[in-house]
């Protein structure tokens, strides 16, 4: 019999201040993981940095792994940071100002000097085109050719002027095109692509009709010229990564983790870099629900801290809930509406500037404020000896004694205690009048409110109790702040998974091929013409079928969802409901609408008797499976867990420093008990186990703590 060489899959994902790597034994199921700092002058150097060193723990070549699964921050940072391609916009004759007029909606109606976001596209580079299609889709002024031309000739001229105006020597190589109701039929966006293609070949096109084919036309624009700025660097980006892993042996595809929750090829990645926005963090809500349905939580609030935010999901019946409208680039980072509209589906899920590196400072009220600015990842922290000198919330949780100097990562990169005493006693402390543990304490406490309060309100906005749901707990900061956060919610289960700190690269591991196509098409469901509708969403599968197909996955292997964003007709919001299997038609239309009352109700309480209901935009959502995932298990052996030390800890429940039994995470066997006061470390993170809490391993490793009942004796 031949001998059977190991297969691998390799995931990483780029932080602000870690860059987190999870590679999985195919056969036996056991995954290996590596942290690293994230070397933000050049990401790529991280990543290899990282696939070298789990090669050489595990003696193997680059061959030997299948593929390669990658998460990025460059999409989010190119817009925030404003750093992509120079981009021109055709739009319609008469809508050249929809990017400033945007929604004429003040997002802060008390705000006198109320700011937006600047265009991506300045006014001279915006320009119209005689065109129109009315909002029935039916084409009213087709395309004139020569009026194209001479569109595109002003817009190169304009350019041309401007780069001798400013000495730059990089020409404008990005052109979005987004035509009014273009949605409904896409004819005339469609042939100005063909003209400007044969007038302008060097010049990359994004059309609305194929990034974001939905109603409401600022949105839809917004959405296109964002995937137009960032297309050139995400090309250059992902070329330049795909050649560097080849140098290093590797022969496998490259794949990239959506903001969806799936991951998809580097070709249709680079077609739609805007769906890469949230790719890291989808990760961490894929990876907690995959980890909640091996304890049998399907149902779970997934709370995932690193280094420089926190992000809170609401994970329902085994999967993540899913949006289709995020910002990007806010003003005021915490303020919706004040950012950049993106329009396409993403995990829903929350983002507070509450992380490790997050700095502590006093406002010119004297009231101690953290974040959201961030130590990232250089200089970082005070405690990381690398120059910093603002107190962070890292160094309050050493000070603290939840951390320890001499293991973080591993004992890899010892931790400067003296240093984080500095910082806080000189910026916190001595300004507040207070001792260095009621600083250290406040910086911690602080933190846990602000991501308590916004989780609630996230929570209870979606309807939902958050006392009903268990936390899982991931991220390189998560497992220390969990408890805090639970206590707050009035949560008494908590889920600290194995490898916590890197669950966003395991959530890459077991996120599915998966592509959604979507459609506007307004129609009231007692009068559709259901014979369209079927071809619409027959249209829509087959685009998704060959998306996920060149992925590598086999035709058989592909299943299909079909979703619709429904309301009472003439509201302006919709929610999402799903359509039922097979051929629709008038019978269909009974279950439609029980399951559009029905979510209805449960968000807001209520139905609107007699008023129709219109869908709005029709969604596929294709997926399919390159491997299966089977977490090892580990039979429990009986064995009772001995601490590796003890040191003084700070505890809410008791007010004071209490010494506290220390635990070696990967010595935890199955079957293990831990009561609390205790502190469980692992290379990655670092779990507290508060007094009167109990901390069970089950056979996957996932830690379950169970807390003590609000006013219980410690």
């Amino acid at each position: 019999m031949a001998e059977k060489h190991p297969a691998y899959r390799i995931a990483f994902d780029i932080g602000g201040t870690f860059t987190d790597f999870a590679m999985l034994d195919t056969d036996s199921g056991t995954i290996e993981i590596f942290k690293t700092l994230t070397t933000p002058d050049d990401p790529t150097r991280g990543s290899l940095t990282g696939v070298r060193a789990l090669l050489e723990r595990t003696g193997s070549e680059a061959s030997a792994v299948r593929n390669v699964i990658h998460g990025t921050t460059l999409v989010t940072n190119a817009l925030i940071e404003r750093k992509g391609a120079k981009v021109a916009l055709l739009t319609t004759e008469g809508f050249r100002d929809t990017l400033v007029t945007r929604e004429e909606a003040r997002y802060d109606i008390y705000d006198l000097a109320l700011r937006f976001p600047e265009p991506l596209v300045p006014r001279y580079l915006r320009r119209g085109v005689a065109e129109r299609t009315d909002h029935h889709g039916r084409v009213l002024k087709p395309v004139d050719p020569d009026d194209v031309a001479r569109v595109v000739e002003r817009i190169r001229a304009e350019d041309a002027k401007d780069r001798e105006h400013a000495g730059a020597t990089e020409p404008l190589h990005s052109l979005a095109i987004s035509f009014l109701h273009s949605y409904r039929n896409p004819a005339n966006e469609q042939e100005t692509a063909r003209i400007v293609r044969e007038l302008w070949p060097e010049v990359d096109i994004s059309v609305s009709s194929d990034v974001a084919p939905e109603i409401r036309e600022y949105e839809r624009t917004s959405t296109t010229v964002a995937n137009a700025y960032v297309r050139p660097i995400t090309k250059h980006y992902l070329g330049s990564l795909a050649q560097a892993l080849r140098e290093l042996g590797y022969r496998g595809r490259l794949y990239l983790m959506l903001s969806s929750g799936g991951i998809a090829t580097v070709e249709t990645a680079t077609e739609y870099p805007v769906r890469l926005i949230e790719s890291g963090p989808a990760g961490g809500a894929i990876g907690a629900a995959f980890i909640g349905r091996t304890c049998g939580a399907a149902d779970l609030i997934a709370f995932d801290m690193g280094g420089t935010t926190a992000k809170i999901c609401l994970i329902q019946d085994g999967a993540p809930s899913i949006a289709h409208h995020l910002e990007v680039a806010r003003v005021h980072r915490f303020k919706k509406g004040s950012g950049l509209p993106i329009q396409f589906p993403s995990v829903d899920m929350i983002e507070i500037g509450a992380g490790g590196g997050s700095i502590a400072w006093i406002n010119e009220l004297g009231l101690l404020k953290v974040g959201p600015t961030s130590a990232g990842a250089d200089p970082g922290p005070a405690c990381y000896g690398q120059g910093g000198r603002e107190p962070t919330v890292t160094d309050a949780a050493l000070v603290l004694g939840y951390l320890d100097a001499g293991t973080f990562l591993g004992g890899e990169m010892a931790l400067d205690r003296d240093a984080a005493v500095r910082a806080i006693e000189e910026k916190v402390a001595t300004p507040l009048g207070i001792s260095l543990t009621e600083a250290a304490w406040g910086i911690h406490q602080l933190v846990v409110e602000n991501m308590a309060a916004a989780a609630k309100i996230h929570i209870i906005e979606r309807g939902r109790d958050p006392r009903q749901y268990a936390l899982l707990a991931s991220g390189g900061a998560g497992p220390i702040h969990a408890a805090g956060v639970a206590r707050l919610l009035k949560q008494d289960r908590i889920i600290y998974p194995l490898a916590a700190g890197v669950l966003s690269a395991i959530g890459f591991l077991v996120a599915p091929v998966s592509f959604e196509f979507s459609q506007s098409d307004p129609r009231l469901v007692r009068v559709t013409d259901w014979s369209a509708v079927n071809d619409l969403l027959q249209d829509l599968e087959q685009q998704g079928r060959t998306v996920v197909a060149e992925s590598g996955v086999a035709p058989e292997g592909i299943s299909v969802t079909r979703r619709a964003d429904a309301r009472f007709a003439g509201q302006i919001n919709e929610i999402s409901i799903d359509l039922p299997a097979g051929v629709l038609d008038e019978h269909s239309q009974d279950v439609i609408l029980a399951e559009f009352t029905k979510a209805y109700r449960d968000l807001y309480g209520h139905v609107l008797d007699g008023v129709p209901v219109e869908i709005v935009t029709w969604r596929v959502v294709s997926t399919g499976t390159l491997s299966e995932v089977r977490p090892a298990r580990q039979p429990a052996t009986g064995e009772p867990p001995v601490p590796q030390a003890h040191r003084p800890v700070y505890w809410f429940e008791t007010g004071s420093y209490v010494d506290t039994a220390v635990y070696d995470r990967y010595r935890l066997a199955a079957g293990a008990t831990v009561s609390g006061p205790a502190v469980v470390e692992e290379r990655e993170s670092t779990v507290l186990v508060p007094p009167g809490s109990t901390g069970v391993v089950d056979e996957y490793r996932n830690l379950l703590v169970t807390t003590a009942p609000e006013g219980a004796p410690a």
